[in-house]
């Protein structure tokens, strides 16, 4: 059966498109490579080799203008935003904060993430129900993100508006690219929060990565203006830490306990051999990545596919629809913990492949380590529900699960 063009229609801002994605993407693969939004006047590209060769020609495929298809770019970002930068200020502003996240640095903190997750998974062990995502898959990367960067504890004062203002940030009306009056005043709130913070950190020092960036230097100037406002550099920076160190992780990990639920032969594999869980976690990355997307513009006409997308175009790079391709990977829609190595865009490539990943790496697999054993056999016990977000992520907000319980006096 052949899809029309008039039946099928890649509206990243749709509820219809967002409750199930995957089916368009591959009609845009098969039928429309290069696919021209006539609504919002931008390009799509969802081949896997076409979108990894736009990832990895930043000079072509600039980032000026917003790795956001929504107001993001315009209204939360601002200059220091790492994926939207071009070079040369990009490489410059990345080795600011680049080794507080190299792989050997993240490894050092692998007992602090296990003492995170062991500290939620005691809460509901012995319920034989938890909401995954919000007992777990959010609260967990807030609070390894904000001792990674010296936020406050889940005990501080601070911290309470802080955990609110992460989700009223992402507030969003369907079908709408603007941000909604919750989403402006959260934005707001966490940049003057930030203001603060950095002074407080420039006045009384601590070791923390807050402290490293108030007193970086790129090329002998301070990093951080003297009068830091929401437009310095320096707040764009907190503000994508803030925001991708969070979401993403959330996301992933989400995804990863709703696949093994749906998929218990992939999840008998991992109970018998632990080793996989690494596996794992990439090919929930490859399946269901966190970041489906994001925007480019070209600074010079291309041409794909018979379609030319004249320079100052805006392009989306569909990594979703790019990691199921079936040009590069064998069944690409069966979830598969032991596909072996491979490579995916979850995590994006090349000058802007993602900071973090990491520590979201780490985060997931301490999480799968933790959380399996005491899980069991468990299943969904009601509707998982997607995220309300950007259309760039993939996350979810609910996510009931129910396992077996040990029993009364018993141990797990």
């Amino acid at each position: 059966m052949t899809t029309t063009r008039a039946a099928m229609e890649y509206d990243p801002f749709s509820p219809d498109f967002q409750a199930d994605s995957y089916p368009v993407y591959r009609w845009m693969r098969e039928e429309a490579p290069v696919f021209h939004s006539e609504k919002w006047g931008w390009w799509a590209l969802s081949r896997f080799e076409d979108v990894r060769a736009a990832a990895t020609d930043p000079d072509t495929f600039a980032s000026f203008e917003g790795i956001d298809i929504d107001d993001t770019a315009k209204d939360q970002s601002g200059p220091g935003f790492l994926p939207d930068i071009d070079n040369p200020r990009h490489d410059q502003v990345r080795k600011v904060v680049q080794p507080h996240f190299l792989p050997r640095r993240i490894g050092a903190r692998e007992e602090a993430v296990r003492e995170v997750v062991r500290g939620l998974v005691a809460r509901w062990r012995d319920r034989g129900a938890v909401d995954l995502a919000q007992e777990l898959a959010w609260p967990m990367p807030n609070e390894v993100f904000f001792t990674v960067l010296g936020l406050p504890s889940a005990e501080e004062e601070d911290r309470a508006q802080l955990d609110r203002w992460v989700h009223e940030l992402k507030d969003r009306r369907p079908d709408d690219p603007r941000l909604t009056p919750v989403a402006k005043a959260a934005t707001a709130g966490i940049q003057d929060y930030f203001i603060r913070l950095l002074e407080s950190r420039r006045s009384r020092p601590r070791d923390d990565v807050v402290t490293a960036l108030v007193q970086a230097e790129i090329d002998g100037q301070p990093f951080a203006d003297e009068h830091l406002e929401p437009a310095s550099e320096i707040l764009g920076l907190m503000m994508v830490l803030f925001l991708g160190g969070v979401e993403s992780t959330a996301g992933l990990t989400g995804s990863f306990f709703k696949l093994l639920a749906e998929n218990p032969d992939q999840r008998e594999l991992l109970r018998r051999d632990p080793a996989l869980i690494p596996a794992a976690v990439e090919e929930t990355v490859r399946f269901n990545a966190p970041l489906q997307l994001v925007g480019r513009t070209t600074t010079r006409e291309v041409t794909l596919h018979g379609v030319t997308i004249p320079a100052g175009g805006r392009v989306v790079l569909v990594y979703g629809a790019a990691n199921r391709d079936e040009r590069q990977f064998p069944d690409p829609d069966r979830f598969d913990v032991t596909r072996g190595r491979f490579r995916h865009l979850g995590f994006g490539e090349g000058r802007h492949g993602c900071l973090g990943a990491p520590l979201a790496r780490l985060e997931v697999k301490v999480a799968a380590e933790e959380a399996l054993p005491v899980l069991g056999d468990y299943t969904l016990s009601g509707p998982a529900v997607r995220y309300a977000t950007t259309p760039n992520m993939y996350v979810w907000d609910r996510l009931p699960l129910s396992f077996p319980a040990p029993a009364a006096g018993g141990a797990r």
